[in-house]
């Protein structure tokens, strides 16, 4: 499995707040599917990253069926088990250490310039009344995603385009970390697809704003095809050129369109019937896949435990790498070992 692998570990993933779009199709899931053959994959279901937006016990209750979802999603697109670990974020307790540790390297002032944070904060206040001032778990929240980088040693981060900087911290931290202990990480690199993001759907005010789960501007993964032609149907000027940069496969028909989208050579309603029809080409299997898999009954489930123990391997043997160049495990073992012998003194005759 990819967890023992020698090839070059990748790891990415994504917070179980909601189905898989479009935009996680173009931002990182072809790549993801793309690149199991070359790389030892890690794929997390990010878990414990919700908890900064939604920390509430009935939000904490939807977990189940959202990571269920998720798992599905990802299967769906062609992420493979036996290519990809699949795993539980908070089911890898190590990962929580590592955050801690890694936290005494971070200035904070570093993490309140980061824009992707702030624009977090404001999608989670969407439609409450009064919005809660942002938690120490979400202006931390790059230090836990580097954790989660750095402890599975990943050289290759595939990212949208609003997670870039967050790669950045966890190569500051790892150089900051073997400079200061000795080496042990390697400097992840961030890879974003030619496509790092797309344009919400749908309201005037939404289509104006990147795809999100947050925003629901989306079209979901488990669209059908009206509902896709639906939601198309909102795209005008430069969305039309970005879905049609996004899915229009064949280099010269795309570089056509995009210039009469903007050239108003070709009428708007011919452009959105290229763009379903191409949406459409991609997601009619994804669709049949996950129906079928939704249907083998604890097969969601076996891959998530399957994954997170894998994972769980991983993660204590960075963990116990860190400690022992930090000096931590020297420190506790050296308590240990003054207790025994005392102990051992204590037993002598007199």
């Amino acid at each position: 499995m990819a967890a023992t692998s020698d090839r070059p570990r990748l790891l990415t993933g994504d917070r179980p707040t909601g189905r898989l779009h479009l935009g996680h199709l173009v931002g990182s899931l072809r790549e993801r599917v793309a690149l199991q053959d070359s790389h030892a994959c890690f794929n997390i279901v990010a878990d414990l990253h919700t908890l900064t937006t939604r920390p509430r016990a009935k939000e904490i209750r939807e977990l189940p069926q959202l990571v269920r979802d998720m798992v599905l999603d990802l299967l769906s697109v062609g992420v493979d088990p036996e290519r990809t670990v699949i795993y539980l974020q908070s089911g890898v307790p190590a990962v929580y250490d590592l955050a801690i540790l890694l936290q005494m390297l971070m200035p904070a002032n570093r993490l309140e310039q980061l824009e992707s944070v702030r624009d977090m904060a404001e999608a989670a206040a969407i439609g409450r009344d009064k919005p809660a001032p942002m938690s120490l778990g979400l202006l931390a929240y790059p230090v836990l995603q580097a954790a989660d980088i750095l402890m599975a040693r990943a050289e290759l981060v595939p990212v949208g385009g609003d997670n870039l900087a967050h790669v950045d911290i966890a190569r500051e931290l790892a150089a900051r970390f073997n400079e200061l202990y000795g080496e042990l990480f390697v400097l992840p690199q961030a890879r974003a697809s030619r496509v790092p993001s797309l344009p919400g759907v749908g309201a005037a005010e939404d289509r104006g704003r990147k795809m999100s789960k947050s925003i629901g501007n989306a079209i979901w993964l488990v669209d059908d095809a009206s509902e896709v032609q639906r939601k198309v149907g909102s795209l005008e000027d430069e969305g039309l050129v970005a879905f049609v940069d996004a899915f229009v496969a064949d280099e010269d028909p795309r570089a056509e369109l995009i210039e009469a989208a903007r050239t108003g050579k070709v009428g708007a309603p011919a452009i959105r019937e290229a763009i379903c029809s191409a949406i459409e080409a991609e997601l009619r299997p994804i669709r049949a896949r996950r129906a079928e898999l939704a249907d083998e009954r604890g097969r969601v489930e076996e891959i998530l435990v399957d994954g997170t123990i894998s994972a769980r391997e991983v993660a204590y043997d960075t963990l116990q790498r860190v400690r022992e160049l930090m000096g931590l495990e020297a420190l506790w073992e050296g308590l240990v070992a003054a207790t025994e012998a005392r102990a051992e003194a204590r037993k002598a005759p007199y």
